[in-house]
Formats: structure tokens, C-alpha cells, sequence
């Protein structure tokens, strides 16, 4: 182990505890330049405690107020600077992982502050015990009982002045806030942490939960599609957002998300330019289209469409196909000039036994063809106009006629989804 070791009577009783148990520990101290001679102080105290212990002890020195980023803090990069270097020694150090004093009080002052932020279950589980590479084994133990610890064994320790003065939220709390609390509800510091505790269990069970139905997804060019049928609790919602929104994403923004999808239908769009959109099938979050193909369509061979499949062209009998949505016969000679594209400003079709024309976006509507998948269906068209939409109909220019010569034209799909969506269509 290594023990994050500030000189403190919490880090100074961990210490103590782990060399009397046996453990094998280094002892790391950050030197954050704050305090001035205090601070130096706090460094020479550990570094001969480490000694009379036969500890292994890293340290090291900086100037955290000057080392602050623009609009950091100087908390925040006393903590950004110090994890750094305690990683850092832990691997000088050979150990598994850094443990921390964080006893009984820290958590209930943590998990104070972020209701009070208005967190939910995540924020109310406080902080873990084990935690990636952290290790708090004293979150169940009070302040005082680590006092009397190291006084029934003489073993001194250093009092940093600052966390007498109620200048910050923590501060307050642990001053004024929770003496007051624990006066009306004794054990009320002990209450938190096993309300902490409480929430972390659930929670996690949310969260995989969570992750199990967001891995229930159709993969999309751009994004995904996830079924909502039968839709999943909002708690799982919530979270499945989180997680799209990334760090620091808003309750509001979370909320109105988790909305969306109890909604017929409907559209937003994430910080990141993701569009997402609910409809009577299920949520999309995609990125805009970036293909812009068009190629000559081969009425002798094989036309490729990137990544996402092939159209192949082979002579057939002049006999309709009604059982495949990937498959046409067509006529020959309404094909000549042909493109296969997708869709455009302006696209129109003639549908079967209609004599005017109906716009593309009008023909996907009747189809129930999702706005998300639109710009997805192959195209073989000539000029704006389209010929065959791939799993959605044909144009009455290249249906078959008497007499005609027919073509066989098949998409072969390269991704999933296409079958997911197109498979059961019928011409």
C-alpha cells in the first residue's frame, strides 16, 4: 500500500494501523507550498515519523497557487496536483493501490454537500471505499476514535490551522453544520455514511442495469437506434443520457432528454452536434450524414457504396420480385444513365400505378421510413429522379412492361441494420 500521509491525525493514525497490522506501506507527502513554513513543517514531521517507522517515503514540492490553471481554484489544484504526484509515487513505490484517511465525518460532509447541490443517487453514495486505484479503509470510523488511538499511543501529529476557519463549504459544514445536526440526531455523521452506503449499493445496480439496455442497440452510420419497446424505467434513461451528455451534464438537459422519450415523437440535440430523435419506433442519436456518394449504377456487374454494401446488376426473366425488399427486377432501358446515390434537395418519384410524381420525402412518410434513416436508403436514380429506394419502392418509369428486357438488381447490405429495418418490407 501506499499511504497518502499529510501529517494530519487522520493520515497519521492510517499509517500507524497499516504498520500494526502487518501491511507492507510506503508513505507519500505533497508539499503543496500553501502554507508557507507550516507547510514545510508538515513535510519534516512525516519524513521523521516515516523513519521511526522504518517506512519507505516519497515526496515532493510544489508551488500549487502558481501551478493553478486559468479559472482553477486553488483546492481544486492543490487536489489535481497532489493525485498526480501520489500516482506517480505509487508506482515508484511498487504498491497496489494509495489508501486515504477519509474517515466518518468526510463522507457525511461529502455527501451533505452534493444533496445540497441536488445530486441524485451517484452523487448521494459519497464517496466508494475501493475506487479505481484508491483505497478508503476508515470510512466507517469517526474523527474522534482515531484521536483517541493515537493518543493512547503518545503518537503526536500536525494540525493544519485552515480547517478551523469556516471560509468554505466544507469547512462550514464540518464546523458549524454537523455538530449541530449530530446535537438533534446523535449519530447523525454515522446515519449519512450508511445512507451513503445504501445508495451505492442501489445505484450500481442501476448503472448496470443501465449499461445492459444501452448495449441493446442498432449500430448506424454516424450512431445508433434503441428500441423503446417496452420502453426502460427513467432511472435507466437518466443515466443512459449521463453518459451520452458526458461530464458536467445538466439536470435540466438529462431531464428533458428522459422526456423526449416518453414523448410520440420528437427531436433535440447533444452538445456535441449528435442529433437525437424520438419516434413511434424508438430513439436514434446519430451525427449528420457525411456521405455524398455517386457512382455510375453497372448494369453488368457489382456497384459499390462504400462501406455500407453493393448493388449487383445480372440479366433476368421479365417476372416481378415480391418476396425480397432487397431485390428488383426492373426494366433495362429506364435504367440507362443510371446513378446510385443518396437522397437529395428536390428528389421525387413516380410511384407504382401513379401518373404524377410525389416528392421522396413525402413517399418515405407513407412508407413509415424514420427521418434518422432516410439519408441512409441506396438510391438508383437519373437525375432527381429516383428509380428504386432500396427496401422501399420503385418508380413506375422502370416498372416492367410487356416486351421489356428486365435487370435483377440486388443490394447486398454490409451492416445490420438494413435487414433490421428494410427486411420485412414488401413491395
Amino acid at each position: 500500500m501506499l499511504v497518502a500521509l499529510s501529517g494530519g491525525a487522520d493520515s497519521v493514525a492510517l499509517l500507524r494501523l497499516l504498520t500494526e497490522a502487518g501491511v507492507e506501506v510506503s508513505a507519500a507527502h505533497f508539499e503543496h507550498g500553501i502554507r508557507g513554513e507550516a507547510s514545510v513543517a508538515d513535510m519534516e514531521f512525516c519524513r521523521d515519523l516515516c523513519a521511526r517507522l522504518r517506512v519507505p517515503f516519497l515526496c515532493e514540492r510544489a508551488d500549487v497557487p502558481a501551478a493553478r490553471l486559468p479559472g482553477e481554484g486553488l483546492e481544486a489544484a492543490a487536489r489535481r496536483l497532489r493525485y498526480a504526484f501520489l500516482r506517480r509515487a505509487k508506482e515508484a513505490a511498487g504498491a497496489s493501490c494509495i489508501a486515504t484517511a477519509h474517515h466518518a465525518g468526510d463522507q457525511a460532509e461529502t455527501v451533505l454537500m452534493h444533496l445540497l447541490r441536488g445530486a441524485g443517487p451517484t452523487g448521494a453514495a459519497g464517496m466508494r471505499e475501493r475506487e479505481g486505484d484508491l483505497w478508503r479503509p476508515l470510512l466507517r470510523v469517526k474523527k474522534q476514535d482515531l484521536v483517541s488511538y493515537l493518543r493512547e499511543r503518545g503518537q503526536a501529529w500536525r494540525e493544519d490551522a485552515t480547517n478551523a476557519i469556516a471560509d468554505t463549504p466544507r469547512n462550514a459544514l464540518r464546523l458549524d453544520i454537523l455538530p449541530r445536526l449530530e446535537a438533534i440526531y446523535p449519530g447523525a455523521a454515522l446515519a449519512l455514511c450508511r445512507f451513503a452506503e445504501s445508495q451505492a449499493v442501489e445505484n450500481d445496480l442501476l448503472e448496470e442495469e443501465a449499461a445492459r439496455w444501452a448495449r441493446c442497440r442498432v449500430e448506424l452510420p454516424g450512431g445508433a437506434f434503441w428500441p423503446l419497446s417496452p420502453p426502460p424505467a427513467p432511472a435507466l434513461l437518466r443515466r443512459f443520457f449521463r453518459v451520452q451528455l458526458g461530464a458536467g451534464a445538466a439536470w435540466e438537459r438529462v431531464r428533458a432528454l428522459t422526456a423526449l422519450c416518453e414523448a410520440p415523437r420528437g427531436r433535440a440535440r447533444l452538445p456535441d452536434g449528435r442529433d437525437v430523435e424520438k419516434t413511434e419506433r424508438g430513439l436514434y442519436i446519430c451525427r449528420p450524414p457525411s456521405h455524398d456518394l455517386s457512382v455510375p449504377l453497372s448494369l453488368a456487374g457489382d456497384t459499390l457504396l462504400s462501406d455500407l454494401g453493393r448493388i449487383i446488376a445480372a440479366p433476368c426473366a421479365p417476372v416481378p420480385i415480391r418476396d425480397d425488399p432487397f431485390a428488383q427486377a426492373l426494366a433495362r432501358a429506364a435504367l440507362s444513365g443510371a446513378e446510385v446515390r443518396f437522397r437529395r434537395a428536390g428528389d421525387w418519384m413516380r410511384p407504382l400505378g401513379m401518373r404524377g410524381r410525389k416528392l421522396l420525402s413525402d413517399v418515405f412518410t407513407d412508407r413509415g421510413v424514420d427521418r434518422p434513416l432516410r439519408d441512409h436508403v441506396p438510391l438508383v436514380a437519373r437525375g432527381s429522379e429516383v428509380l428504386w429506394a432500396v427496401g422501399v419502392g420503385i418508380s413506375d418509369t422502370c416498372a416492367l412492361r410487356p416486351g421489356d428486357e428486365a435487370v435483377k438488381l440486388t443490394f447486398a447490405p454490409r451492416m445490420a441494420f438494413y435487414q433490421y429495418f428494410f427486411g420485412g418490407t414488401k413491395e
